[in-house]
């Protein structure tokens, strides 16, 4: 299942990617300020390492709900810090969505791109952390070990999408550099 959704997440963003040249160079020469796209970039890989961490934290947490010896403390505080990086992380994209004007077209995507993951990343974290507070018997119930698989899930999608489109919008960089100095040089 978690390989599924890996292939679904490529294939969007492969489609996102696939935009032609002709677009890209348009879209491009609109940038201004190469300073703030860098600015950009440097939030976004942030975020990108915010979003590493928490599939980090949310993949401990399935594993915890598959193991129905582990005591609902161990659950209390991988959620909570779950929840804590969320939150920090949807304050990063708030600030993120407010330099989309001086982001470039892939960085756009990536912002746009992780609002409705991070939303329901949050909404899986709260639905785990109300089901903890109803009791430890809920931690082997079916419904709790499907919100943490969820949770898992949408955690990994947000980090492989992000990470996706910064790898593209770095390489992306060094091909126009590599292009600007073959072109410079006469060749």
């Amino acid at each position: 299942m978690k390989y599924k959704d890996m292939f679904l997440a490529s294939c969007l963003v492969g489609a996102i990617i696939a935009v032609p040249p002709a677009l890209r160079a348009d879209t491009k020469s609109s940038i201004s300020d190469p300073a703030k796209v860098q600015d950009v970039g440097n939030h976004l890989s942030t975020l990108e390492e915010r979003a590493a961490e928490v599939s980090r934290d949310a993949e401990t947490v399935w594993s915890l709900s598959q193991d129905h010896h582990t005591n609902w403390q161990s659950h209390a505080y991988y959620l909570n810090n779950l929840r804590e990086d969320v939150n920090s992380m949807g304050r990063l994209l708030a600030e993120l969505e407010e330099m989309k004007p001086e982001a470039s077209e892939a960085q756009q995507m990536a912002i746009e791109s992780a609002r409705p993951h991070l939303v329901a990343l949050a909404n899986e974290t709260s639905e785990a952390l109300d089901l903890l507070r109803g009791g430890s018997r809920n931690l082997t119930q079916p419904q709790y070990e499907e919100t943490v698989a969820d949770l898992s899930k949408q955690a990994d999608i947000l980090y492989q999408t992000v990470d996706t489109i910064v790898d593209y919008h770095n390489a992306d960089d060094r091909l126009d550099k590599l292009e600007a100095s073959h072109s410079g040089s006469g060749s």
